[in-house]
């Protein structure tokens, strides 16, 4: 895939910035970056109250294992949801207004059900997130001006599982020290390919844009 982009040539020296959450564009959409090897059969755990999906729960042969976002799994003897959900509903929700079968949509317009788990179980799942967002990672003027646009948008922490779980390459356009890292995603449901150019020495994003994939 080849996605064209700008890069100044002095990127090696380009200031970097800090996010600021409190600009994240309300009607970015919710996304999604499955950890590798993760069947696409296990149900996104959204947290109403972060906005975002924390985990993900799947059952084989009566067993419900759920995994946090950084792929990390725990497993249940007995099925976690109650009552049964039905194919439309999308997401498997928790958070302090949400009940368990209580069927309703996100703020990004996603179909989902209430989901029954322990405090301690939501806790870990919780714990893994903030761990993520714990890591350094900074942005360019440009990417850092993409981030308040809700087209151009990706959380934080999904680029960060990117650069966790992504293809990484040296990218010989853009300079030493620079590198790509190429990782799908889902956003609305819908399948794309993130592309996110880093300086590693100090963790700063210089690009990055996702496209549809197309099948």
């Amino acid at each position: 895939m080849s996605i064209k982009r700008q890069i100044d040539s002095t990127a090696s020296d380009e200031p970097s910035f800090s996010w600021d959450p409190r600009q994240t564009p309300k009607t970015a959409g919710l996304f999604d970056a499955r950890p590798p090897g993760l069947s696409m059969n296990a149900r996104p755990i959204y947290d109403a109250d972060l906005n975002c999906i924390i985990g993900y729960q799947e059952e084989l042969s009566g067993i419900s294992r759920l995994y946090s976002i950084d792929g990390t799994v725990t497993l249940s003897e007995k099925p976690l949801e109650s009552p049964l959900i039905d194919p439309f509903d999308l997401l498997l929700i928790v958070g302090s207004l949400w009940r368990a079968g209580l069927r309703s949509f996100t703020s990004s317009g996603i179909r989902g059900v209430g989901f029954s788990i322990t405090q301690s179980t939501l806790f870990g799942l919780r714990s893994r997130y903030h761990a993520l967002m714990q890591r350094e990672l900074r942005f360019a003027a440009r990417p850092l001006m993409h981030m308040q646009n809700p087209d151009r948008y990706v959380p934080v922490h999904i680029l960060r599982l990117a650069i966790r779980y992504g293809k990484r390459a040296p990218d010989p356009r853009a300079g030493e020290g620079l590198y790509m890292y190429t990782y799908p995603i889902l956003r609305n449901g819908r399948s794309y390919m993130l592309e996110i150019l880093v300086r590693e020495k100090d963790q700063t994003i210089l690009h990055f844009v996702y496209e549809s994939i197309k099948r």
